[in-house]
This record gives structure tokens, sequence and C-alpha cells, in this order.
């Protein structure tokens, strides 16, 4: 058991990714801290692409990443367009990766547009162990179906499951 207290996450393929090297030594330091094994580094979404790349030519299913932890606001490529090219690649392995935007902007705004890009989860800056496990947390027992849409493709960006009060039609004998 890892320090996460609930799963084995030493298996797990981390990309991070921020023009900040404090941000992802903590990030880093924090993955590994809970027993990740595999943690790779890019310093922006260019650097990000070239890995993911790198591990679509390498062909084996194990190479591919679990799960991205991105910052949002980075140059040449921010976290954004790495999403965008993400969700439109041609390998379903990709195009379906966990995908986590980490931002020091958390208006409703910034939330709104980056569901719409079809990410997973965002996280506020800063980050803490605990936040980061939630998210993690989040991704894996709580997995949302993905949706594909003339203007859209991620998870289904509905959380709740709204219950209806009156008869269930759709199941009449």
């Amino acid at each position: 058991m890892s320090s996460s207290g609930e799963y084995d996450l030493s298996d797990l393929k981390i990309l991070v990714v921020d023009d900040s090297d404090f941000m992802l030594g903590l990030l880093i330091e924090i993955f590994e801290g809970l027993g990740c094994k595999t943690v790779i580094a890019a310093t922006d979404g260019k650097d990000a692409i070239d890995k993911i790349n790198t591990a679509v030519e390498d062909g084996r299913e194990d190479s591919l990443f679990d799960v991205v932890f991105t910052d949002w606001a980075m140059e040449p490529m921010d976290g954004l367009k790495l999403l965008k090219w993400v969700r439109d690649h041609p390998n379903p392995e990709v195009r379906y990766m966990p995908f986590v935007m980490v931002s020091a902007y958390s208006t409703l705004d910034w939330v709104i547009e980056a569901r719409d890009y079809g990410v997973n989860e965002f996280l506020t800056k800063p980050v803490s162990v605990k936040s980061v496990v939630s998210r993690l947390t989040s991704i894996i027992e709580k997995p949302r179906a993905f949706v594909k849409s003339t203007n859209y493709f991620g998870p289904d960006r509905r959380r709740r499951n709204a219950t209806f009060n009156g008869p269930d039609r759709r199941n009449r004998g």
C-alpha cells in the first residue's frame, strides 16, 4: 500500500508538465512520495507532445502515460493546447488519457473552459499532497464515460447523478 492510503501507485506512469522548475519538482516529489516509480517531466506542451509521441512510437502498451498533470499557463505551448492535441489524437490510448489541469487561475470561467476542452479534473495551485491524491482518487474511483459530439470529445461533463422524481417510463414491460 502506498501513502495514498488505498492504492498501490507504483505502476502508474505519470507525465508532469510545467514550465516552473519549482512546480515540476514539487509535483514529482509528491508523486514519488506516493510510491509512483515512473514520473516523467516536461517543460511545456511541446515537450509533452514529444514525450507522448515517443511513447506511442515505442509501441508497447505499458509505455504510454496513465495520467497527465499539466500547468495551464506555459510558453510556448500552454496546457489547454496540449489538452486539445491529446483529445484530437488519432490513437485512442492517447485520446482517452486522463488529464488533470493545474492552474493558479481558478475562476469559474477558467474551470468551465478546461472542462469544455475535455479535462478530467482541475487542480488549483497551490497544490498539496491531499489535493493531488484527491484528483488521482477521483480518476480511479469515479471514471467518467467519454462523450463524442460534433464539437466536444472528452469525459462526460456531468458530475452528479440527478435523481428523478416520477415513474420510470423507460422500463415498462
